[in-house]
């Protein structure tokens, strides 16, 4: 019976020793990268190649996802930037996106990428009452934050389905996102849209080259 006891202590041990590492590992990991390292040195950390990889220009956004078996932790996506070959910033946050199961997930599922064909849909009318209130938009503002960059996209798709906004508000939604291509997509997607397309320059302005900000107004017809 001591020895019984003995080796069930011995388990429960090292189960929160293997825990306790691995809470360790993933903070020495997001710990380890700084500004100005080069992708190699970025590699030599997460002992691997970055699960997703998205690059335009001098720019380059590598996403790595790491699962916790600690409670309610679930999913986390480290996203780090590169400018010029050197990081120039990084993101850590749990994928709220992701249904965990601990018995049956072992890996993420990939990330899928939906469209919404159609936009506006045939016989869309614009409405106030599907305009989003404050408290509305700040919950999908932060869903938005907090999210990958494909997550981000479908999530704001996904609103377009239920919700009109304003220029203000969409112009806070595609700040979210990163990489310029993304958000030329996005503003052309969200355009139909908006209540007070007036005011749209404000969310054109994001863009920080005249011929990216000329392409999506040609792209609206708004020249």
């Amino acid at each position: 019976m001591k020895k019984l006891s003995f080796a069930l202590l011995l388990a429960l041990m090292l189960l929160n020793s293997a825990c306790s590492t691995s809470q360790y590992l993933s903070g020495q990991m997001i710990s380890g990268v700084q500004q100005g390292m080069t992708p190699a040195e970025v590699r030599s950390i997460f002992k691997s190649e970055p699960h997703f990889r998205r690059f335009e220009g001098n720019m380059e956004e590598w996403e790595y996802r790491k699962f916790s078996p600690l409670s309610d932790v679930g999913w986390s996506i480290i996203l780090i930037q590169f400018t010029d070959g050197r990081v120039s910033g990084m993101d850590s946050f749990k994928d709220r996106s992701m249904n965990l199961d601990n018995a049956t997930l072992t890996r993420p599922s990939p990330t899928v990428i939906s469209t919404i064909d159609n936009f506006p849909p045939v016989g869309h009318s614009f409405d106030r009452e599907r305009t989003m209130d404050g408290f509305e938009f700040r919950k999908l503002l932060d869903n938005v934050k907090y999210s990958s960059t494909n997550e981000k996209k479908r999530l704001i798709e996904t609103a377009l389905q239920q919700y009109d906004f304003t220029s203000k508000q969409a112009k806070e939604l595609v700040e979210q996102i990163s990489f310029t291509s993304d958000q030329k997509e996005m503003m052309i997607k969200i355009y139909p849209y908006i209540v007070d397309k007036q005011n749209f320059e404000v969310v054109i302005g994001i863009l920080s080259f005249g011929s990216d900000r000329e392409e999506v107004r040609k792209a609206l017809r708004l020249r």
